[in-house]
């Protein structure tokens, strides 16, 4: 048999403890998030406004003031990232649209027999077509660098060598050091 205690709220409100547990699991909303004057709110932190004059102004504490920043905060990065992504779709596609210009001239320039025009437009081609490849991530630009034929590396090799000449053992096993960190 199962007691069903009830719980009297000070409004003369009853339930059941049962209820009362779940009804205590579920946060609390942001009264910032859910306020009249949301947008107000979050206009005025992102300008900077000081917590107590907003708290003042919208009838809120500066305590929840503080803690909703946080969740401008993510929305801010989340809209960021919506509109980099809107902005790179954007000049994706306009680059798409002038290569497409860029082929309708050069198939014209072949079509008036004009070689002129055609190396022009091929020239140009490549040059969108680079761009967008470095857009697309599927162009690397950056110089990669082989220490191991620098001749700065082949002299501290040597030096280091050198240096270790008394001791045979130890020179050994440095230059079997090396022989591995250079064949990786």
């Amino acid at each position: 048999m199962s007691l069903i205690r009830t719980v009297i709220f000070s409004k003369g409100i009853t339930c059941s403890l049962e209820k009362r547990k779940a009804l205590k699991a579920m946060p609390r909303p942001c009264t910032i998030c859910v306020h009249q004057k949301r947008e107000e709110i979050d206009r005025m932190l992102i300008e900077g406004v000081s917590l107590r004059n907003i708290a003042e102004h919208s009838g809120t504490s500066p305590q929840a003031l503080l803690r909703h920043k946080d969740h401008i905060a993510a929305a801010l990065i989340r809209a960021k990232d919506v509109q980099e992504v809107i902005q790179a779709d954007t000049l994706l596609d306009r680059l798409q649209a002038l290569n497409q210009e860029t082929r309708d001239i050069l198939k014209a320039a072949k079509a008036d027999d004009d070689p002129h025009l055609a190396l022009k437009a091929i020239a140009r081609a490549e040059k969108q077509l680079e761009l967008e490849a470095r857009l697309l991530g599927e162009l690397n630009d950056q110089t990669t660098v082989n220490i191991l034929v620098a001749p700065e590396w082949l002299a501290v090799r040597a030096a280091i060598l050198e240096a270790l000449g008394p001791f045979p053992d130890a020179r050994a096993q440095v230059a079997a050091r090396l022989m591995l960190l250079e064949t990786r």
